[in-house]
C-alpha cells in the first residue's frame, strides 16, 4: 500500500449504504468532495450531512451498479450485506474506479484515522486490520501535540527568519530542527507565538 494525500475538491464520491457506517464515511469526504449516497433508507445522522441522498434498492449484480459509478473518483461499499459490498467492489474494478469496502473482501483503498488542523493532516492506518489501534494512535497524537498548528506556524517563522539571517542554509535548517525539538520552545509556545519567538531569538541568536 502507498499512502497518498489526494485533493478531492469537486470530485465525485459514491457511497452505497445509508446506515451509520455510510454516514461516517460521508462525513469523511463531505467537506471536500461531491458525495452521493445510494440506499433504501437513511440513518438519522444524514439529516446533518450535506450530501445527495438517492433512494435506491440495489440489484445484486454489477451491471446495475456500473452506470451509477461512472466518472466517480472513489466508490465506498458500506451496505450491511458483505456479499453486496463485494459485488460493488467488482463493479468498481470493472470500470477502473478505486473502491473502499466497509465489510467484505478488502478494496484497494483504506480510509485512515485522521488528525487535522488548519496547517496539517496526519493519517494513521493499520490497513483495515485493527482500526481501533489507529484511533488509539490518533488520540495519543492529539494529546501529545495539541499545539501542532502553532508549532508549524512557529516553524515557518524560524525557517523564514534564519534562512535570511544565515548565509549557510544548512545552518538555518539545523536551527529549525533543533529549536523545534527543544522542550523549552514548547513551553514558551504555550504562552503564545511572540513568547516563543523571543525565546528562540535569545537562544539561537536571530
Amino acid at each position: 500500500m502507498i499512502p497518498l494525500m489526494v485533493d478531492f475538491t469537486g470530485r465525485k464520491v459514491i457511497i452505497f449504504g445509508g446506515g451509520a457506517v455510510g454516514a461516517r464515511k460521508a462525513r469523511y469526504f463531505v467537506e471536500e468532495a461531491d458525495v452521493t449516497v445510494y440506499s433504501r433508507s437513511f440513518h438519522p445522522d444524514f439529516s446533518s450531512i450535506p450530501v445527495r441522498q438517492e433512494v435506491l434498492d440495489l440489484s445484486p449484480d454489477a451491471y446495475s451498479i456500473c452506470p451509477l459509478i461512472q466518472d466517480s473518483a472513489l466508490v465506498i461499499a458500506a451496505t450491511s450485506d458483505p456479499d453486496l459490498n463485494n459485488i460493488i467492489r467488482e463493479a468498481s474494478e470493472s470500470v477502473h474506479v478505486f473502491c473502499n469496502v466497509a465489510s467484505g473482501n478488502p478494496g484497494d483503498v483504506f480510509l485512515p484515522a485522521k488528525v487535522t488542523g488548519k496547517k496539517f493532516t496526519l493519517a494513521i492506518s493499520t490497513i483495515g486490520s485493527v482500526p481501533a489501534v489507529s484511533r488509539l494512535i490518533r488520540e495519543e497524537m492529539e494529546k501529545t501535540f495539541p499545539d501542532m498548528d502553532e508549532l508549524i506556524e512557529l516553524g515557518e517563522w524560524i525557517r523564514e527568519s534564519f534562512s535570511t539571517d544565515h548565509a549557510d542554509p544548512i545552518s538555518g535548517q539545523s536551527i529549525l530542527y533543533t529549536a523545534l525539538r527543544d522542550p523549552e520552545t514548547r513551553k514558551a509556545l504555550s504562552k503564545g507565538q511572540m513568547n516563543a519567538r523571543e525565546y528562540i531569538r535569545e537562544r539561537y541568536g536571530s
